[in-house]
């Protein structure tokens, strides 16, 4: 180690300062480049210049220093061997890595290369021989593009600028020519095998071969040396793989060893190191047999391979040109001093200028090598950058290919996501995350730059499928495309409807619009409900002319209540109070007749009481001449204020004989009904009629009194009378299809039912239609065939909707409203659902065929009520 002298660039030791002014000496210039996996990065282990293992020599793994150079010279030699730490050894790459600020690994990849491969073409530049080390026993075939991508640099670029930059130094005469000391030889040492083999020589002639063909493919080396990067000899060998194992042995057991060799040396008196022996006679025999062998004549060494070639280059220099350009090789051998010259100049020239960023060349050559230098060199970042932007116009292109005029918002998504696919196929490295979302960006301009559908819901949850600049089109309004098969308010012709938008396209004008169209609805009887008429008196407030008369006159013989109803009195929700005014209605069963009946069927009937109630009068709120309501009326609404039209209907189609229980609703009456479903649901109701005497007479004027018997029976509290009244609660679906209820959870299948299931029920307003579709049905129509009796059937609909609060639409009335007997009734329900200020209440897209029906909202119970005809006169 005493005859081997080292010092680190720039700072000299004294012997370096003496042997770089000698301007007689010249010396082989052998450069150390390539991997270590050593904490200290030294690569020097090869030369077996040192006595101490690799592992103790330099600074601690604490002061490697990227891009540090090193000379070593073994006094009296023929090398001064130049070491290069550089970022492929693989300790100092753990700490640019862990010092990287990137996300990303690609681009501290490619600083790590850039940085190797300046210090590569600067080691070219003033080495003769250049000496790449590699850990492993395999080559690294990601050389081959630094080798390639230098080779291109040093022909455009380094040989432009370095004869100007050369020009006016001392060192011009000596590498003039070229600009380097020659074409420097390169030799390979591999540290381990990779795999164990028989023949180590033939093995190492087969990687040289390999690396041979791969470096001509890539034409590194060519016919021509000086335009070659490096050079490789044609008819030498210049690979070496180390199969030494104490080459790579462990430090501490090379010391143990050592120790025990001292141990055993002849020198020393065997009872001195006789208590050192761990027992009597260990390692002797061992210890004597490696004396007697010649190790060092017995083992490849790799200084034996590069003595030979360094002994070439002083003897003649190096010619590895073949063919015409034999014989014409520069090598020029110049004294230390003139070399060390050149040392510092392209030290300058390639590396410290080129790691100063406040460096600013002058001459344009130079500073667009400087420029450039990583652009030409990270091919990895320029490859994955141009796959990127590749996926990025192929992405780009997709999303444009066969746009419709406008698209909504789920088509640009699946289109963009289409894209974005198509996109991820290509892109890779740190420019992905920027082009995707330069790509969404761009998609989304795309869309919303006059390609962009309104999607403004209907009130029935469906998109507006128009341009979105339509809306600021004066006049202009939404549609969405879904076109309704619905029937007019008496169902007695169908039509299509465009999908509402408004609550007054959906509960009135399209059924005004149909009504014009059909010949019942303009001759049915109809019943006005409350709306606000502007600056005039704002009501509708008693729907039917005669029921003023009618009120007055129950007003003028108001009778107290009777007492309280027994046990199992039947209630119907129109005998109770309404918000502002209604007549209190007393239904009983009666208990006394039932013995007369026990032939009839108990559950299809209900016995009743009817009497003449009374009427409470309530202020009503005196509502200004200009308010309405927005919506519809809730039982919460101020009293007097009302919409500006109507959303609920009711019209009398004609009288009770043009209902036939034995063929149920034909097809020419209402159109639509599937198989089966078309039948009202008979309701038979056993009443006591206070004031039934005149109607008796009058009865028996026109039928027999054996007719008379069979329905009358006479006790002391009065006259019963059973009445049959027929009741269907009809679904209607878009598609046009509809069908009654058998019961709130069961569509109706045949005629032989009771409506008392659907009378004292919840009738859900939304049903699964049975159709094939399975589209969603809503409870639309209420038909009602009155009895021909001295009684008024009452209507008090109430429809609840369950959404954050509960909502109970109703229809305005002061009081139920009596329907004339003998007589067809339709009640039409509203179309869409909206109270106040909130907002439509949605349809759902799917309802469960079960009593989870009546959680989106349903036809309270309790709507019908009966009240007696005082006059006792049936109005026929």
């Amino acid at each position: 180690m005493d005859n081997i002298k080292s010092c680190t660039f720039p700072k000299l030791s004294d012997e370096f300062n003496e042997l770089f002014n000698d301007s007689e000496l010249k010396l082989i210039i052998c450069g150390v480049i390539g991997k270590s996996n050593l904490p200290n990065c030294n690569k020097m282990k090869c030369f077996d210049l040192f006595n101490c293992h690799s592992v103790f020599l330099g600074e601690n793994e604490e002061e490697r220093v990227e891009n540090r150079i090193k000379f070593y010279y073994e006094k009296g030699g023929k090398i001064i061997y130049v070491h290069f730490e550089t970022s492929f050894d693989i300790y100092i790459a753990c700490d640019l890595i862990k010092k990287s600020e990137s996300n990303f690994f690609l681009p501290t990849h490619s600083e790590l290369r850039t940085s190797f491969a300046r210090m590569l073409l600067f080691a070219t530049q003033i080495c003769h021989i250049l000496i790449l080390v590699e850990p492993s026993g395999d080559f690294d075939a990601s050389y081959l593009s630094i080798f390639k991508t230098l080779k291109i640099i040093r022909e455009k670029y380094l040989l432009k600028f370095l004869p100007k930059l050369l020009k006016n130094t001392s060192i011009w005469n000596a590498i003039a020519k070229e600009f380097r000391l020659c074409s420097p030889r390169v030799l390979f040492y591999f540290e381990k095998l990779s795999r164990p083999v028989e023949d180590i020589t033939a093995y190492e002639i087969e990687k040289e071969d390999q690396i041979y063909q791969m470096l001509r493919a890539n034409f590194i080396i060519t016919n021509n040396a000086n335009l070659s990067l490096f050079s490789i000899p044609k008819n030498k060998k210049f690979l070496f793989i180390n199969n030494d194992e104490k080459i790579n042995s462990d430090p501490v057991i090379d010391s143990l060893d050592f120790l025990l060799q001292h141990i055993n040396s002849n020198d020393k008196d065997e009872n001195e190191i006789y208590p050192m022996r761990p027992y009597r006679g260990y390692a002797i025999n061992y210890f004597q047999d490696e004396k007697t062998k010649d190790y060092e004549e017995k083992q490849r060494t790799f200084v034996k391979l590069l003595n030979e070639h360094v002994d070439e280059a002083l003897n003649s220099g190096f010619d590895d040109s073949i063919a015409k350009y034999k014989n014409k090789n520069h090598f020029v051998r110049p004294s230390c001093k003139t070399w060390y010259e050149i040392f510092k100049f392209m030290h300058k020239v390639l590396i410290e200028n080129a790691t100063d960023e406040n460096f600013e060349a002058k001459d344009q050559d130079y500073k667009i090598y400087l420029d450039n230098f990583f652009k030409i060199l990270d091919i990895d970042q320029q490859l994955f950058s141009e796959s990127s932007n590749h996926g990025y116009d192929l992405a780009t292109l997709n999303y444009s290919e066969l746009l419709p005029h406008h698209y909504s918002k789920n088509y640009h998504e699946s289109k963009l996501n289409s894209a974005l696919e198509i996109f991820y196929k290509y892109a890779r490295g740190p420019e992905r995350e920027i082009l995707e979302q330069k790509l969404k960006e761009n998609c989304d301009s795309i869309w919303t730059n006059g390609r962009q559908q309104c999607e403004i819901n209907s009130l029935r949850g469906n998109p507006c499928i128009l341009i979105s600049k339509h809306a600021t089109n004066e006049g202009s309004s939404h549609s969405s495309g879904v076109i309704l098969i619905s029937v007019c308010n008496c169902g007695k012709t169908q039509g299509r409807r465009e999908d509402p938008y408004t609550i007054r396209k959906a509960n009135y004008e399209f059924y005004q619009m149909l009504a014009t169209s059909c010949s019942v609805c303009e001759k049915s009887t109809k019943i006005d409900f409350p709306v606000s008429l502007g600056k005039s008196k704002a009501t509708s407030e008693i729907p039917n002319k005669n029921l003023m008369s009618l009120i007055m006159s129950e007003i003028a013989n108001k009778t107290p209540n009777e007492e309280k109803t027994s046990d199992n009195q039947l209630h119907l929700s129109a005998s109770q109070k309404t918000q502002e005014s209604e007549s209190d209605l007393s239904l009983r069963s009666n208990e006394s007749s039932e013995d007369e009946n026990k032939n009839e069927n108990e559950a299809d009937m209900n016995e009743i009481v009817v009497e003449i109630g009374k009427i409470d009068i309530k202020e009503e709120h005196e509502a200004s001449t200009t308010e309405y309501l927005p919506g519809m009326i809730l039982s919460a609404s101020l009293p007097g204020i009302f919409p500006q039209f109507p959303s609920w209907s009711l019209v009398c189609i004609g009288s009770s004989s043009i209902y036939s229980h034995n063929t149920g609703l034909t097809e020419s009456q209402q159109p639509g009904f599937l198989s089966s479903t078309n039948y009202l649901l008979p309701w038979d109701v056993r009443v006591r009629l206070e004031h039934a005497k005149t109607w008796a007479e009058n009865y028996e004027k026109n039928r027999s009194r054996k007719k008379l018997k069979q329905l009358t029976t006479q006790n002391s509290s009065g006259t019963f009378f059973t009445l049959k009244i027929f009741v269907g609660m009809e679904y209607e679906c878009g598609r046009g299809h509809r069908f009654m209820m058998d019961t709130n959870q069961t569509v109706l299948r045949g005629s032989k039912s009771c409506a008392s299931k659907i009378v004292f029920s919840n009738m859900p307003i939304y049903f699964p239609c049975p159709c094939r579709q399975n589209s969603v049905a809503q409870l639309l129509r209420v038909h009602l065939v009155t009895p021909k009796a001295p009684v008024n059937i009452t209507l008090d609909p109430k429809v609840k909707i369950r959404r954050e609060t509960e909502m109970i639409f109703v229809t305005g009335w002061n009081e139920p409203v009596k329907l004339s007997q003998s007589a067809y009734w339709i009640l039409r329900l509203p179309y869409v659902y909206q109270g106040g200020d909130d907002d439509p209440v949605p349809v759902p897209f799917d309802v469960p065929n079960n009593s989870e029906a009546l959680r989106y909202g349903f036809l309270m119970e309790g709507m019908f009520g009966i009240k007696e005809d005082e006059s006792g006169v049936m109005n026929q």
